[in-house]
């Protein structure tokens, strides 16, 4: 487990496998925080995005870093949680994203990355890891 520190003062424990993705979070959602995708979920932290990684590489996750197609911001990935890569739609995802990481049914994000890029980050990072 890892133990995230919220905004408010609290802490969550969050599973290893359950991170899909973090980032820092746009002023919109809570200024100043980080955002954690998890599998079902989304919390803010209180913690920066390098500090939250370390934690979650420290507890052996493999991470890759890419970033947002409409934003100068980094997001860190969990690897294994990475189903499929596919192209970007510029009909549907922003005309910036050149990658569609899949993490399941209804877990999508859009990356600026190309494909064969964004495959080699991911299979870099678990080698890394291994």
């Amino acid at each position: 487990m890892v133990v995230v520190n919220l905004p408010g003062g609290g802490v969550q424990e969050v599973g290893e496998t359950e991170l899909l993705w973090l980032r820092k979070a746009f002023d919109s959602e809570w200024k100043g925080a980080t955002m954690l995708r998890l599998i079902g979920d989304r919390i803010y932290s209180a913690e920066k995005v390098s500090d939250l990684a370390d934690k979650f590489q420290a507890a052996k996750v493999p991470l890759a870093n890419f970033t947002t197609p409409d934003a100068k911001l980094k997001l860190v990935v969990s690897v294994k949680r990475v189903r499929q890569v596919s192209e970007s739609d510029p009909e549907v995802y922003h005309e910036e994203a050149k990658s569609i990481l899949e993490f399941g049914a209804r877990a999508f994000l859009a990356v600026r990355e190309a494909p064969e890029k964004a495959r080699q980050m991911l299979k870099d990072a678990k080698a890394a890891n291994s």
